[in-house]
Order: structure tokens, then C-alpha cells, then sequence
């Protein structure tokens, strides 16, 4: 009895130290290092669980803050990060790190008034910086379309120092939109021709094909058979059918080709900003 009173002893001499230690990996010190370890990892999901654990530690923690803010943002979850930003902030300067997370979380949610909130209350940020933030947000905000007045656009790109984004804007001044009434009008007297204006070149000449060859095969019945020709009249309602499709499909094409225009500047703008 006495043997297995001290193996007990013995066992419980050994494990407390161990169970003490397992303890300690939720204190604060141990949390602040695991969040950060899963940062590294790009677990940010995770990061931002454990941001949170640190956060109920000490709340008035600064550093954890920001770090919870940006777990969320890289975890696909901008407007909880967001949301923290706001209530902790909801006015008064931002530091540099802060006013860089709240432009970048405006924009990922097309909030440009939220956008213009943070940058009048950044502090500690270069004019490169904030020059490349609102030349992105100029073109995320497709304004090079009608690039209406805004006296401050030759300053922002003379200041703007991203390269990527100064080869954008250079390459938004040379995009040609394309009218949808003019495309209409080239293919009332070409039929296709509007799709070709609008750089759809294998769809315009498919369909010139289409309405010329059923001309042709629709002529070739009535010049045989005369007005009550049945090719003459099946061919030429194709031949009309086709005609009437390909004014829509011109104006549908060059829609289309600004559309997509729209869309390319509009994405490269955003992955030039947000992959930093």
C-alpha cells in the first residue's frame, strides 16, 4: 500500500509541472506568439481567432488590434475587419499601418466615401502612398470614362510612385470606347460590319456570311420561280431573320467591348492595390 501511495506521489510530482506548462500556452504572452506564428503561415482565419483570445487578455492591446483588422482583411472577410476598424476608431487621426488597412478595406468594398473618411484622418503616410490610394480609387471608380474635372489628377500622378498603376492610368487615356449607336448604323448598311467596329471580327464576318449568302440563295429562287418561289421566300426570311439579329448583336458587341474594357482596368486596379 505504502509502495503504490508513493508511485501516485511520484506520478503527480512528475505531470504537474506539465500540466502547469500546457496551461501557460493560453496566457497572454503565449497566445500573441501562436497568433503571430499563423500570420507567418497565411492562416489568417486562424490568426484572427487567436487576435481575439489576445484582445479578451488585454483589451487595450494597440498592436493585437491592427493584427485582428488585417487577419480578417487577408482571410476574405472585409467587412468584419471593417466593422472592428470603425468602432474602435470612429474618428480622429490614424496612424500610418491603421489608415493603410482602413483605404484598402474601403476599396475592397467599393465604399468610397468610407475611403475618403480614412484618408482626410491618415497621418504618417508619404504622398507616394496616398497619391497611389487615390489613383487607384480613380480608376476602380471607372471616372477615366468620362474623366470628369479633377483639378487634382495631374499632381496625383505626378506624385504616385506604383509604376503599375501609372501604366494603367497611361493605358486607360488610350482605350477607345466603342458607340453602340454607330455600330448599329455601320451594320444597317454592312450588315456585321458593327461587330467589327467593336473588335469582334470572327462574329462580323460570320455574319455578313449568314445574311449573304441567304440574299444570294433568296434572289436565286425568285429569279427562277418568280414571286412565289418557296426558296426565294424561305431564304429571304432567313436572310431578314439574320439581318434584324446581327443590329442588335452590333449593339450588344460594342456594349460588350466597353463592358469588358470597364472590367480590365477596374480588376488590375484592384490587384495592384491590394496585393501589398
Amino acid at each position: 500500500m505504502i509502495r503504490y501511495v508513493r508511485f501516485l506521489t511520484s506520478a503527480f510530482l512528475v505531470f504537474l509541472p506539465i500540466c502547469l506548462t500546457a496551461q501557460d500556452l493560453y496566457d497572454l504572452k503565449h497566445s500573441r506568439e501562436f497568433a503571430g506564428y499563423l500570420m507567418r503561415s497565411r492562416n489568417y482565419g486562424l490568426a484572427a481567432g487567436e487576435w481575439e483570445r489576445v484582445l479578451f487578455l488585454s483589451p487595450g492591446d494597440t498592436a493585437a488590434r491592427l493584427n485582428l483588422i488585417r487577419s480578417y482583411r487577408l482571410a476574405g472577410n472585409p467587412n468584419e475587419a471593417w466593422q472592428k476598424l470603425i468602432n474602435w476608431h470612429p474618428q480622429g487621426p490614424l496612424g500610418a499601418d491603421l489608415a493603410v488597412e482602413g483605404m484598402q478595406l474601403s476599396l475592397q468594398q467599393n465604399n468610397f466615401s468610407g475611403f475618403e473618411n480614412i484618408l482626410t484622418r491618415a497621418t504618417g503616410i508619404n504622398q507616394g502612398r496616398i497619391s497611389d490610394f487615390r489613383l487607384g480609387a480613380w480608376l476602380m471608380q471607372d471616372k477615366w470614362i468620362t474623366r470628369p474635372a479633377y483639378p487634382d489628377l495631374p499632381y496625383i500622378v505626378a506624385t504616385a510612385r506604383d509604376s503599375g498603376l501609372l501604366q494603367l492610368y497611361n493605358q486607360s487615356l488610350m482605350v477607345n470606347r466603342k458607340s453602340p449607336g454607330s455600330a448599329v448604323a455601320l451594320s444597317v448598311f454592312i450588315p456585321g460590319l458593327g461587330k467589327i467596329y467593336s473588335r469582334d471580327w470572327k462574329d462580323g464576318l460570320m455574319t455578313l456570311l449568314f445574311v449573304a449568302t441567304n440574299v444570294w440563295q433568296s434572289y436565286r429562287g425568285f429569279a427562277k420561280n418568280g414571286i412565289g418561289s418557296v426558296t426565294g421566300w424561305a431564304f429571304g426570311t432567313l436572310a431578314a431573320g439574320f439581318y434584324t439579329a446581327n443590329l442588335f448583336g452590333s449593339w450588344k458587341a460594342a456594349k460588350d467591348y466597353n463592358t469588358h474594357q470597364t472590367d480590365l482596368i477596374r480588376h488590375e486596379a484592384e490587384r495592384l492595390l491590394f496585393s501589398h
